[in-house]
């Protein structure tokens, strides 16, 4: 198989010829440091790694207050969006016009015959969230649900647009980045997801005719059927912190796609190689042994990762990873 062919079978909840590796995002001095130089290309770390997909971002402008950690990290200290009047901030980038997208055109033409091409973006919730900071969302989920609303529908628009200008440039995937869940619960509650979210959300969907898949950190599982519902194919990171992927594999693996699990809060940071290995072993064998699973870690690769342990990670996958 190739590895568009890969992804694609794992997707449609086949078993492909070996498990799929795939990440929704690589910071670039972990492949610095796995390739030993700074001028290197998506190919050529997708190449180590015998990785099998990889993406081009599209992002619609999130409203939030910013600062730079010691380390040079960006990070948000709270939301922009707090009032009706804030609405007006909110100037993003024209969906229609051809011209934001030549990056996702340039990526495809460029790796599109070895690897499957994912868009990614925003749907709508995650914009929402830091946009408004925790504290203004749940003030407002009690005193003003339509600022809620209002913002939401701006996002989601957007979204419905952007998906239709992705799959005229023939991608293969859209990778919704919306995180909407701590470690323990969702940031809010179901029925706000199905009354609210939802309905907005189904919006995009309806334009889209190609797999989707979503990514949101922590404990999703009371709405893992909603997301079927409105036809995601893959769900990511499913991270081990927060829920058992064995338990949503038996209750959803005959319904969608599951990618992730391999443990960035512990394994992938300061485990040794060996039990590295032994994690990714144990998710083909327990989860991918009948298909409908891609190898990712749960979250995505980042700069704070040893780099013996990404590589231990693609060891593992060529020697278990196979029929």
């Amino acid at each position: 198989m190739t590895s568009r062919e890969r992804v694609m079978t794992a997707l449609k909840l086949q078993k492909p010829d070996r498990v799929p590796f795939m990440e929704w995002w690589f910071d670039r001095e972990i492949g610095e440091s796995i390739l030993g130089r700074k001028d290197y290309t998506r190919e050529d770390i997708a190449e180590a790694l015998c990785m099998d997909g990889m993406g081009s971002y599209t992002m619609p402008e999130v409203y939030s207050r910013r600062a730079t950690s010691m380390d040079g990290r960006e990070y948000e200290t709270g939301g922009l969006l707090a009032h009706p009047d804030d609405l007006k901030r909110i100037i993003l980038m024209d969906p229609k016009d051809l011209s934001n997208y030549d990056h996702v055109k340039r990526h495809l033409e460029k790796y599109g015959k070895r690897f499957a091409i994912f868009a990614g973006t925003h749907i709508g919730l995650d914009p929402l969230l830091r946009g408004m900071g925790i504290d203004n969302f749940s003030y407002a989920l009690m005193d003003d649900i339509k600022l809620i609303e209002d913002i939401l529908d701006i996002y989601t628009d957007w979204a419905a647009e952007a998906v239709l200008q992705f799959q005229k440039i023939g991608v293969d995937m859209i990778w919704f980045a919306d995180d909407i869940a701590f470690t323990t619960s969702l940031m809010f509650s179901p029925d706000f997801f199905r009354e609210v979210a939802k309905p907005r959300m189904k919006k995009v969907m309806d334009n889209i005719k190609i797999p989707v898949l979503y990514h949101s950190d922590g404990n999703i599982v009371p709405v893992i059927a909603d997301l079927i519902e409105l036809g995601i194919k893959g769900i990511h990171p499913m991270d081990p912190c927060a829920l058992d992927i064995g338990q949503v594999k038996r209750e959803y693996g005959n319904r969608v796609c599951l990618i992730g699990n391999i443990d960035l809060s512990y394994t992938l940071v300061n485990g040794t190689v060996e039990e590295v290995k032994n994690e990714v072993r144990s998710r083909i064998e327990e989860i991918g042994y009948n298909g409908g699973y891609i190898l990712s870690s749960a979250n995505s690769i980042t700069s704070y990762c040893k780099t013996e342990n990404i590589l231990a990670m693609r060891d593992a996958l060529l020697e278990f990873g196979h029929d």
